[in-house]
């Protein structure tokens, strides 16, 4: 199942020693199944969908949301500088 096109960053900040920005975007609409992956299986998955540009995906939890369903995807990743 496709990941959603599109994506909102709630926070960013500068990142590491390396030069890195850190971003955070909340993840609405992934498909329900996401929940039956392992941590590294969530990760690869969403890679993929921050790939495009450059991005690195470092973190992808399940929180809380005012949806149909009652959650979504918080996921950080680094944008090199």
């Amino acid at each position: 199942m496709p990941l959603p096109k599109t994506h909102h960053c709630s926070a960013c900040s500068d990142g590491s020693a390396t030069g890195d920005v850190l971003h955070e975007d909340l993840v609405v609409g992934a498909p329900l199944s996401m929940e039956e992956l392992t941590d590294a299986q969530r990760l690869d998955r969403f890679a993929l969908k921050y790939a495009h540009d450059g991005c690195q995906v470092r973190e992808v939890r399940q929180v809380p949301h005012d949806t149909l369903s009652g959650y979504a995807w918080s996921v950080r990743f680094s944008e090199g500088s």
